[in-house]
């Protein structure tokens, strides 16, 4: 009867050590995905806010430039900058920014039916 009843408490502890590692394996686990979906709304919100500014710097979005790059301002919620607070229009750096309509490319010189 005694060894059955040291079995019992052995068997308990034997289980009570499988619940501690299973826990610790599933906060581990839990931990290592929320750090993903952390680092993939960093890279996400980056993306926005360089898709905002258009042309050459929304053409070129990588998840390692974010790291490489130093902004002036101090990143604000939804990819904006505390700099960007100065209601100025800002000029737009795309290639095509200079350039008119379609149809519309060239400097008007004269009228089309002037008298010479």
């Amino acid at each position: 009867k005694q060894n059955n009843v040291t079995r019992i408490k052995k068997e308990l502890k034997r289980q009570s050590k499988k619940k501690e590692k299973s826990a610790k394996a599933w906060k581990s686990r839990m931990d290592q995905q929320q750090a993903g979906m952390d680092e993939r709304q960093k890279i996400r919100t980056h993306n926005l806010g360089k898709r905002k500014l258009g042309g050459a710097a929304a053409a070129n979005l990588s998840s390692k430039r974010i790291a490489e790059e130093k902004d002036v301002g101090t990143p604000l919620a939804g990819g904006a900058t505390a700099a960007a607070g100065d209601k100025k229009k800002r000029r737009r750096s795309n290639p095509h920014a200079d350039k008119a309509r379609a149809g519309f490319e060239g400097k008007k010189q004269d009228f089309l039916n002037a008298k010479k």
